[in-house]
């Protein structure tokens, strides 16, 4: 059975040889997240050669995702055992210093002009909470609203704040320059607040002769506020309820989650719903109730595809956790194609194929065709028709390697590369019945499938030809 909803696992030591990336691939993932908040360029290159020579070995195209780290704000070096209590009183300090119970200092020394007084700070995904009250040139006066032990290095939080840094570090401009040089198919920006940045981004990578694709990463309160604007500009979206969760309450976060999913929806974008899906698999053998509930959800808010982080960069058996995540999006897939209304999505930008994807809708309750089939350039009517959430396996096919790849993240799509653009309409019908008794989704003689192309047959936007075609009876 084809998968629809697709699976991203996170690279990392847990899963760092060919077999590893092959065993994961065989479990389900699609795509692989390279964190480049972590390890070397020379690791990175390393990883980025592992997992193609896993994908010639699976005979299927697997996506390659490098993850920038972003404008993270971390604290300097502190005294080993230091502790706050609620109540006290510790002074940020803008010169880097060895930090104890009264002052420390972060990475980010211009975070003394920007933090305002009665905003928040919070230090290690929340643990600690302080509050500025009272400011200088060179400290932050602050109060502990919440205690406990402080650590070097940990991460730094300030949801109340409107930080004037870039979300494009300089590391992350290196790294840019890094991936566009080699054979990724997606960039992710973290920390992203407003559709600009992602410009700027995606002007860099087109400048330095990329083909990769941009994902912003929702994970601010400004980037919710902004979230229509940077869903128009991004190619992906990913909720990171990470950071998210820290500068957000929590209660409002699944709300975050349901509006942009829906964006992404009439936008024609793919949604990726991240961060501590199957946490508890990162120690342990099965994850718990909630979290299974949680995939489940992902996959009813219309998410495209679901994250894997620690799970399988640092668990203990991560081919375990992707097949996990691969049985409960398949359970969640049998109960849309039992209980769930056709979806049909209005795509401002190409009316044409919109309107193909409302007569395909048609044609699926009237002929009971068995797949949906379409010759793509550049993959953006296969991404049209997998918003469409048909309850029939979408194949695709192009003569484009890169396009082929894009597809992985793509709900509801299985892609594959063809050498030669077909010259004859039979050729196509050929390709395309080979393809799906390959798949297993033909079953036989008499089944029907929609083809979807145009004419010239591998000229990007030409899609507006629908034919029902039937595997012929002996």
């Amino acid at each position: 059975m084809i998968i629809r909803t697709k699976i991203i696992a996170t690279v990392g030591p847990a899963c760092a040889g060919v077999d590893d990336i092959l065993a994961l691939a065989e479990a389900g993932c699609d795509v692989f997240r390279i964190n480049f908040s972590h390890g070397t360029a020379e690791e990175h290159e390393k990883t980025l050669n592992v997992i193609r020579t896993a994908e010639a070995k699976y005979g299927k195209p697997l996506a390659i995702l490098g993850d920038l780290c972003g404008p993270k704000i971390r604290l300097g070096d502190v005294e080993p055992g230091t502790s706050v209590c609620n109540g006290d009183a510790i002074i940020i300090q803008r010169a880097p210093i060895l930090g104890n119970a009264r002052r420390i200092s972060t990475n980010l020394p211009s975070l003394i002009d920007e933090a305002k007084i009665g905003e928040r700070l919070l230090i290690d995904d929340g643990k600690l909470a302080l509050e500025v009250t009272a400011k200088n040139s060179d400290e932050l006066l602050c109060k502990v609203l919440r205690g406990g032990p402080i650590s070097s290095h940990k991460g730094l939080n300030l949801p109340d704040t409107d930080l004037s840094l870039s979300a494009l570090t300089a590391k992350d401009r290196e790294d840019v320059k890094f991936i566009a040089a080699r054979d990724f198919d997606y960039v992710a920006l973290s920390f992203v607040r407003q559709a600009s940045e992602l410009i700027e981004l995606k002007e860099i990578l087109r400048n330095l002769g990329s083909h990769a694709d941009v994902i912003a990463k929702i994970e601010k309160p400004q980037a919710v506020h902004n979230a229509e604007a940077i869903v128009d500009a991004a190619d992906a979206i990913m909720v990171a309820r990470g950071d998210l969760g820290v500068e957000m309450k929590l209660t409002e976060v699944p709300v975050a989650q349901k509006r942009i999913a829906a964006l992404c929806q009439t936008h024609g974008k793919p949604c990726i719903i991240a961060t501590q899906m199957l946490e508890t698999m990162t120690n342990s053998a099965t994850p718990t109730r909630a979290e299974v509930s949680d995939v489940a959800n992902a996959v009813l808010d219309h998410a495209d595809a679901v994250m894997l982080s620690g799970e399988t960069s640092v668990g203990q058996n991560p081919a375990a956790a992707v097949a996990m995540m691969n049985d409960i999006v398949a359970e969640m897939q049998a109960y849309h194609d039992e209980h769930a209304q056709p979806v049909r999505v209005s795509w401002p930008e190409s009316p044409v194929t919109a309107a193909l994807a409302g007569a395909v809708h048609e044609c699926c309750e009237m002929l009971d065709l068995s797949a949906i089939c379409v010759w793509t350039a550049t993959g953006s009517t296969a991404r049209i028709l997998g918003k469409n959430r048909f309850k029939r396996p979408i194949l695709a096919l192009s003569a484009h390697l890169p396009a082929v790849r894009k597809m992985c993240l793509y709900y509801g799509v299985e892609a594959r590369y063809v050498e030669k653009v077909p010259q004859h309409t039979h050729e196509l019908f050929d390709l395309f019945t080979e393809f799906g008794l390959a798949e297993g989704v033909f079953k036989g003689p008499g089944d029907r499938f929609a083809l979807l192309s145009g004419r010239p047959l591998d000229n990007p936007g030409s899609t507006d030809n629908l034919a029902i075609c039937e595997l012929p009876r002996r």
